[in-house]
């Protein structure tokens, strides 16, 4: 099971840096905040395009579970509202 974390409001977080887990397992997130949250999966998070990087991710609402790719190199994260915020 994935330890809750807490990524900081407004900037894109590598999930798997943020909780430890090894890179490449797949992932069952689940949203515990008001906010949404953006989830990414690659290498390296979302290129901007044209000075916006919020583009070509899967949205979480509150509750909701996102379940990753099978072997990403990468799952990235950013939470956009701080509101009631108490983690992933």
């Amino acid at each position: 099971m994935i330890p809750d974390v807490k990524p900081p409001v407004g900037s894109w977080q590598n999930l798997y840096t943020l909780s430890g887990i090894a890179v490449g397992t797949r992932l069952l997130i689940q949203n515990k905040s008001a906010g949404g949250v953006l989830v990414w999966e690659g290498a390296t998070p979302p290129p901007e395009i044209d000075g916006d990087d919020r583009h070509g991710y899967s949205i979480m609402g509150n509750g909701e579970p996102v379940k990753t790719g099978a072997s990403p190199p990468g799952v990235w994260v950013m939470c956009w509202e701080g509101g009631g915020y108490s983690g992933l």
